[in-house]
């Protein structure tokens, strides 16, 4: 019910969007940094420690540097909102409509802050076991949760500091379908069967995919680029190693990368989310309808 948040200030004018973690202790623990240096008494002693690690105090919404000094040459008219009687009517009882739709996400991006997440998940396969190695190299620790397709045991959550890595493995019997979510789009899914394909990603401000084929067979690789719409066609020998980079410029960061092995229709993995470098983006183009 908190979200979304509109915060209205001279900071933050221009329409930006910030999707770092926050929540009701955001607020409190914004008055802290701010006054809290001077007196320690302000210190909410009720806040966890995991919440603070967690979720962001909103100061990644504002910029204090360049904040926009400009005015508005005419403010709108105001007349059309004066009430035209001063009669107080019955309550409007809300009615739902008889072709009940979700909500669409509004056409086009926003202008979007710079975020302190910068985080990994890669997988590695063995004969009975799948291990997820999950790592925070930013500046906030995150959340990750696992789900398992098909599966009726609840999803596993991790948080990971920052600096910090940590794996866990999940049993599997011929195949597997397991998804990773984290904050701001983070998104890996590891899906397989009998091809042995390690993809490990790298990013700065493009992003790179190093494929291993830890198999016997020679495997053709399919990487498809969903905001480009191209397709990469990579051939593996066993052992060997390559690597490819998919620029990131026209998308400013996001990507979403799709990679499937001819010949295992069960092998699967998909690789979403935004990089962070320091500086300011924009929304998902793909959540604009601008793919």
């Amino acid at each position: 019910m908190r979200v979304p948040m509109i915060i209205v200030s001279p900071w933050t004018r221009g329409g930006w969007v910030n999707s770092q973690l926050f929540d009701h202790t955001s607020l409190i623990k914004f008055l802290e940094a701010r006054f809290a240096h001077r007196n320690r008494d302000l210190v909410e002693a009720n806040i966890t420690p995991w919440r603070r690690a967690v979720v962001g105090d909103l100061t990644s919404a504002f910029d204090f540097k360049t904040p926009n000094r400009s005015r508005p040459v005419r403010l709108p008219d105001t007349d059309d909102f004066k009430p035209d009687e001063l009669v107080r009517f019955a309550d409007e009882v809300p009615v739902p409509p008889a072709d009940q739709r979700l909500p669409k996400q509004e056409h086009g991006v926003k202008p979007a802050r710079a975020l302190p997440y910068e985080l990994h998940a890669t997988a590695r396969r063995a004969s009975t076991e799948v291990t997820i190695d999950f790592r925070n190299t930013g500046r906030a620790a995150a959340v990750f949760q696992v789900r398992e397709s098909g599966s009726t045991a609840a999803p596993r959550t991790y948080t990971v500091e920052a600096g910090k890595q940590l794996a866990d493995a999940w049993a599997y019997t011929g195949e597997y379908d397991l998804s990773v979510h984290g904050p701001n789009g983070f998104f890996r899914r590891f899906a397989g069967g009998s091809a042995d394909v390690e993809i490990k990603p790298a990013y700065d401000r493009d992003l790179t995919l190093r494929l291993t084929n830890h198999g016997r067979k020679r495997v053709e690789v399919t990487v498809r680029d969903v905001y480009k719409g191209r397709t990469t066609r990579i051939s593996l020998r066993p052992g060997e190693t390559e690597r490819r980079e998919w620029p990131l410029d026209r998308t400013q960061g996001w990507y979403d990368l799709t990679v499937t092995v001819e010949g295992d229709p069960r092998f699967r993995q998909q690789l979403a989310g935004h990089v962070e470098n320091g500086e300011d983006s924009i929304t998902d183009p793909a959540l604009g309808g601008l793919v």
